[in-house]
């Protein structure tokens, strides 16, 4: 278990003297029923409470198990900041496969309860936990009652006719559909991936760009070309982001995302970017020749500066 203080970002332990508020859960996307959670725990509003939390799994339980459906919207340092923006005091981090064969009720007593310091714990009417998933919000309230530990399960949040949920989400996104998943995360999806070396084409037609490859297990946006705002060294940035294969360029079959910063000069291999999505602007296209390549790329370029209002 790891255990972080998301106000100085370092790694703690949990003291006796601790009486945590918790919301569980897995939390990818940290959507906007998520954060109806998130904010129950951060108020801290039960008497004795010294801390709010937000207790999840480093590593998604469907990347443990090697589900080949298994598709995350946001890595473990966004779950940190997403925790962080709603004003929760601490990170849990639980390992998969240390917990995945103890029994529910076990896991309530010892690990929450003892462990984590849990007394008071929010969760979502569709929470499982324990072994083979079997442990639901009824054991969890009536477990942690006993042990004198507050429990508030909350129901579905919805937009629209069906519930906010991480697989909805991630279905628009893979749709392409960005603006809608912005409205259900109540932020923009985005990726933050480490900026790997290309080919270096872009910069001798006057539009330098940057490459961030998708890891196994990672969403990936609809092939095509999007608006998008990136962050570099906490400065915001509009461009236009590729996610594809580049094929007026390139036969490879690896996809990734390449992004122009507009208006942007500067280093950026090996650091990590954040790069969020907002609209989907056309599909990605084979062009004739790197000419014609150019020219709708400074179509893209217009389009998103009009995007934005620049």
């Amino acid at each position: 278990m790891t255990v972080i203080d998301l106000k100085t970002n370092e790694e703690i332990s949990i003291t006796d003297d601790m009486h945590i508020m918790c919301a569980l859960g897995n939390f990818d996307g940290v959507h906007l029923g998520h954060g109806s959670l998130l904010r129950l725990a951060a108020k801290k509003n039960i008497a004795g409470i010294t801390h709010s939390a937000a207790w999840s799994f480093r590593i998604h339980p469907d990347i443990c198990m090697k589900k080949p459906t298994a598709r995350i919207l946001t890595s473990y340092e966004q779950k940190l900041n997403l925790f962080r923006s709603y004003g929760i005091d601490l990170a849990i981090f639980e390992d998969f496969e240390a917990v995945r064969d103890c029994p529910a009720d076990e896991f309530l007593r010892d690990n929450l309860f003892d462990r984590c310091r849990v007394r008071a714990a929010v969760c979502g009417y569709n929470f499982t936990f324990g072994k083979d998933a079997k442990g639901k919000p009824g054991l969890l309230c009536d477990v942690l009652s006993k042990m004198g530990a507050a429990v508030l399960v909350l129901p579905p949040a919805s937009i629209g006719d069906e519930p906010i949920s991480s697989s909805r989400i991630r279905n628009l996104i893979e749709c392409g559909d960005t603006e809608t998943a912005k409205t259900l995360l109540g932020h923009p999806f985005s990726i933050f991936l480490p900026v790997t070396e290309g080919r270096k084409i872009g910069r001798t037609i006057g539009v330098p760009t940057i490459n961030q490859v998708f890891p196994e297990y990672y969403a990936v946006p609809r092939r095509g070309v999007y608006a998008c705002r990136i962050l570099v060294d906490g400065v915001s940035h509009i461009g236009v982001s590729n996610v594809g294969v580049r094929p007026t360029i390139s036969e490879g079959s690896t996809v990734n995302c390449e992004t122009h910063i507009i208006d942007f000069s500067g280093w950026l291999y090996g650091k990590k970017i954040e790069v969020d999505f907002y609209k989907f602007l056309r599909d990605e296209v084979r062009f004739p020749d790197i000419t014609s390549l150019k020219a709708a790329i400074d179509n893209d370029i217009a389009t998103t500066k009009a995007y934005f209002g620049k």
